[in-house]
């Protein structure tokens, strides 16, 4: 429950994030140019504190990185809320990335950890706590946005109610006893399949940082809908994601990772392609549905392989670089192509990845893991 807890704060933290662009946009008059500065400083952050954190796990132990990156997401959203001009706007994404890039890789670090010592794969039910809280913090925007709240309060409350379950849960965390045997290995980051993996979760993270940042702004500007109807797009594809997760081990043990792969990217792109060519906003909340399903299990299959290529939380602080270099330049490369040709028409290069992932699952194993007992 512990590592689930940091899971689902995360969901909810980067959820609230993700529906409340629009507001961010408004209130300091962004064009798609300047989100797109915006994203890149947030993803910058991210990056520059992942490629530190692998190693800061292996001196203090995961459970101390974080316990301080999950205090300090949601404060560092609610410094976003109350930034009173662009200058501190752009520091607020910087710490609000720093402390998203941190607790990626030690709370997967706690949740690779929990899943050695079980009989159960748990990496993709983990994922979908995150998918869970992420529904959630969109449900409350949804709400709050409704009635014209500001939302420097929905964050100031996330902040308050992490605060009061932490203290209780956060002792059962993983307490890294083997954090003295510092293994760094550098040479395993040259590993060829490790490469390949950060790869796809470069490709993987990219199109999720697109669909966090852009759905929403997507549906605002070629849908005639409120900033309310606009988050729905987000809220699709956030429970369609958590019905992926939850069944993902069971259904992973079964047909395997290639599978998997297959099943998902053909999903991704599929979906994609729905959202943004079927001239019905019903028909762009399906494809959206389609998309959450389709991601769902690529992130956890990806980091499980990695820590299995490379183990000591070393595996996991690679692809999640990799994945964090993909929200880098992924949501500016689609503020750029939307300046050329549209933003329909640069949310194609999702449907693209989608297509590209199903092909490379016959690079993953093909042989079936044993069911997961209950």
């Amino acid at each position: 429950m512990a590592v689930a807890f940091q899971f689902f704060i995360n969901g909810v933290v980067y959820g609230t994030w993700a529906t409340n662009i629009l507001h961010i946009r408004r209130s300091f008059g962004l064009s798609e140019f300047g989100l797109s500065i915006v994203f890149l400083t947030m993803g910058a952050a991210a990056v520059l504190i992942m490629s530190l954190t692998g190693y800061l796990v292996q001196i203090f132990g995961s459970r101390r990185i974080s316990i301080l990156s999950c205090l300090f997401f949601p404060a560092a959203l609610c410094f976003v809320f109350v930034a009173p001009n662009h200058i501190a706007l752009l520091v607020g994404v910087g710490l609000f990335g720093a402390a998203n890039g941190s607790m990626d890789v030690s709370m997967n670090d706690q949740g690779t950890n929990l899943g050695k010592r079980g009989s159960d794969p748990v990496i993709s039910l983990l994922h979908g706590f995150s998918s869970i809280g992420a529904l959630a913090g969109s449900l409350l925007s949804y709400w709050w946005i409704g009635r014209g709240y500001h939302p420097l309060v929905q964050a100031i409350a996330l902040l308050v109610g992490t605060l009061m379950l932490s203290w209780r849960l956060f002792p059962h965390l993983d307490l890294d006893a083997d954090r003295s045997r510092i293994s760094l290995e550098l040479g395993a980051l040259g590993n060829g399949r490790l490469i390949l993996l950060g790869f796809l979760s470069f490709l993987t993270m990219m199109s999720d940082g697109a669909i966090a940042d852009w759905s929403t702004i997507y549906l605002e500007d070629y849908w005639p809908t409120s900033p309310q109807t606009a988050v729905l797009g987000y809220l699709a594809f956030a429970v369609f994601m958590i019905v992926g997760r939850i069944s993902g081990d069971r259904i992973g043990s079964v047909i395997g990772d290639r599978a998997m792969i297959a099943i998902s990217g053909g999903l991704m792109s599929a979906g994609m392609t729905i959202a943004l060519s079927i001239p019905f906003f019903a028909a762009a909340l399906a494809g959206f549905s389609l998309l959450g399903i389709g991601m769902a299990n690529l992130v956890p299959i990806i980091f499980r392989n990695a820590s299995e290529v490379v183990p000591d939380g070393l595996g996991t602080a690679f692809v999640s670089v990799c994945g964090y270099s993909g929200f880098l330049v992924g949501p500016p490369i689609i503020g750029g192509a939307a300046g050329a040709v549209g933003l329909n028409k640069a949310l194609l290069i999702v449907s693209a990845v989608g297509a590209t992932l199903a092909y490379a699952s016959v690079l993953f194993q093909g042989r079936k893991r044993p069911p997961a007992s209950r």
